[in-house]
């Protein structure tokens, strides 16, 4: 009988960590897509003008269903020095036994020479 139930015990938390890893992986390619697309997006090479850089964003992070919002979102331009610079940040977490949360806070910023003096 200890057999039988240190063996459940042991596929319970192979489960577990199999559900929990699964999870944590969806969390970090969903940031690294968002990244990436912020990448493109803000790079001097896009088409897309700089002002719709966090509109294109949102319509992303909406579709990705991510806790990213709009207000996080800052859009930087230093007209002086010729520099532009996105930034975002947001907290995403996973549920531990429907109980405990584990949190990972993603945070980005890309900075963009555009002209020279």
């Amino acid at each position: 009988m200890s057999k039988i139930l240190l063996w459940l015990f042991i596929l319970f938390v192979l489960g577990y960590g199999i559900y929990f890893g699964i999870n944590w992986i969806k969390i970090h390619l969903s940031y690294s897509s968002i990244e990436s697309e912020a990448k493109r997006l803000f790079s001097p090479a896009s088409n897309i003008s700089y002002k719709e850089v966090p509109e294109r964003l949102m319509d992303k992070v909406r579709e990705q269903n991510i806790p990213l919002k709009a207000d996080d979102i800052k859009l930087f331009v230093d007209e002086w020095n010729g520099y532009r610079v996105l930034s975002f940040g947001y907290v995403d977490s996973l549920q531990i036994f429907k109980s405990k949360f584990l949190y990972f806070k993603f945070s980005f910023v890309d900075t963009v020479f555009y002209h020279s003096q």
